[in-house]
């Protein structure tokens, strides 16, 4: 959604008039960016809703009952006035979910699937979050819709633990080259590289589970 100094002003407004309550801001990076960089100058419109963003800020205290919220993927880019006392100075890290939030995720995304009759969708969950260590929400979400299009390529009634395996593996690796053969001396080459990282991933202990 486009956005300019006067929603913000409207948005804060807003808040005071409804308050108590809670202003959650997404992706705050678009607005939030450094100052001062790239091809825009000082009057450019993102700088003016950063500034008009700060001013409202600034005009909060303890009595105002309005606690301020924002997300962004890039804390790094974000002009440091944001992060100033009394404006966003407690930052939260949210990392990707464990096996227990994965399995959680994909419950949520298995439930409007046609799946298998054979297959448990509790079970599933729980299969699909061992095989996806490091996966984001948006990536379990990328596996389900990747399923359902591998079962409805090969005109399958139903999704089956099949398509999950091979959802998994094209949203870790990629589409297959199937133009780029490999001879024999690099598929060896490949071969021991690959090896090496299931080996040492077997013997040491905090590593990601070996999984094919």
């Amino acid at each position: 959604m486009f956005c300019s100094p006067v929603k913000v002003r409207d948005l804060f407004a807003l808040a005071r008039k409804n308050a108590p309550c809670i202003l959650f801001i997404d992706e705050i990076d678009a607005v939030g960016r450094k100052r001062g960089r790239g091809n825009f100058g000082g009057q450019s419109e993102q700088e003016n809703t950063l500034n008009q963003l700060l001013v409202e800020m600034d005009g909060f205290n303890t009595t105002t009952n309005v606690v301020i919220l924002a997300g962004t993927n890039r804390p790094d880019i974000l002009d440091p006035a944001l992060m100033r006392p009394g404006r966003f100075d407690r930052q939260i890290y949210i990392g990707p979910p464990d096996i227990k939030g994965r399995a959680s995720i994909f419950k949520v995304h298995l439930r409007p699937l046609k799946l298998d009759t054979v297959l448990n969708k509790d079970n599933l969950a729980r299969k699909l979050a061992s095989l996806t260590p490091g996966f984001s929400g948006a990536d379990i979400a990328n596996v389900c819709n990747e399923a359902a299009l591998i079962a409805a390529r090969h005109l399958s009634d139903a999704i089956n633990q099949k398509h999950f395996e091979q959802a998994i593996e094209r949203v870790i690796g990629g589409l297959e080259k199937k133009t780029q053969v490999l001879q024999p001396e690099e598929k060896k080459t490949v071969a021991y590289h690959e090896a090496g990282h299931a080996v040492a991933g077997w013997f040491l202990e905090h590593a990601d589970p070996l999984l094919k």
